[in-house]
């Protein structure tokens, strides 16, 4: 087996963690994500917002690629970023995204800066 391979099977057996959820009164659900988190190339995404001074439009990217209903299907679609970002709440938005952080996420990231 080469390392590449070994690293690929590290990484499927992170991703297999479960989930954690925050019970999210102020919108009547409870809001799921996988443990395991992102991978380098979502995390990407977010980073590069945030090096372009985009902390909120990251927090709501961070947000839309991991939130998850009961079912484990995608909550919110990309398509709906500027809506989440001008009509809902950013404390809701920042509670749930500081959660998913606390449970996987490096101190460096969007989510905890």
């Amino acid at each position: 087996m080469t390392v590449l391979s070994t690293a690929k099977e590290h990484f499927k057996e992170i991703a297999n963690q479960g989930q954690a959820h925050l019970d999210v009164p102020e919108w009547g659900t409870v809001v799921y994500w996988n443990i395991s988190g992102l991978n380098f190339a979502q995390q990407s995404k977010v980073i590069e917002l945030q090096q372009k001074g985009k902390s909120a439009e990251a927090l709501v990217e961070m947000m839309i690629m991991r939130a998850l209903d009961d079912k484990g299907q995608k909550m919110f679609k990309l398509v709906e970023k500027t809506e989440l970002m001008r009509d809902v709440d950013p404390n809701i938005i920042l509670k749930i995204v500081t959660a998913m952080g606390d449970s996987d996420l490096e101190t460096d990231d969007p989510v905890k800066s």
